[in-house]
């Protein structure tokens, strides 16, 4: 199945978000990007864990802010998994607070350009924005 639509799927962790995704859209493991991978290929259907990328981003590049807009960028026509760690206690530790604020204001930014947003709670998908109706 060929996707050409921006689907953003968020969640708290451990709430259904990849078996969703792997089941509605039927997705093979070798479609869906790991969280530990770099390397977005024309086969990659899913970017899965974008939380944990924007942290990755954040520790390593120079200007995350350009970094971003790639991730951005590299987002479009795909399916992008992102844990909600937005919510609930503020960090005590600015790193982390950064963090949060930079996954915050990227989710923000897919949201707005995405064709779909999906909300996951407890494996339950509920659509926040669009529809699913073009696939």
């Amino acid at each position: 199945m060929v996707i050409k639509m921006t689907i953003l799927i968020i969640g708290g962790a451990c709430q259904g978000k990849r078996a969703y995704a792997t089941e509605t859209f039927s997705l093979a493991p070798e479609e869906i990007l790991p969280a530990d991978s770099e390397q977005i290929t024309e086969s990659i259907r899913c970017i899965d864990a974008l939380h944990l990328r924007v942290k990755t981003l954040i520790e390593t590049e120079d200007n995350p802010k350009e970094a971003f807009d790639r991730l951005a960028m590299l987002c479009r026509d795909k399916i992008v998994i992102c844990d909600d760690i937005l919510c609930g206690i503020v960090p005590l530790e600015p790193a982390m607070r950064e963090w949060r604020e930079y996954t915050g204001r990227l989710l923000c930014l897919l949201a707005k350009q995405a064709d779909c947003v999906i909300r996951m709670q407890c494996g339950i998908a509920q659509i926040i924005k669009g529809s699913l109706n073009g696939i």
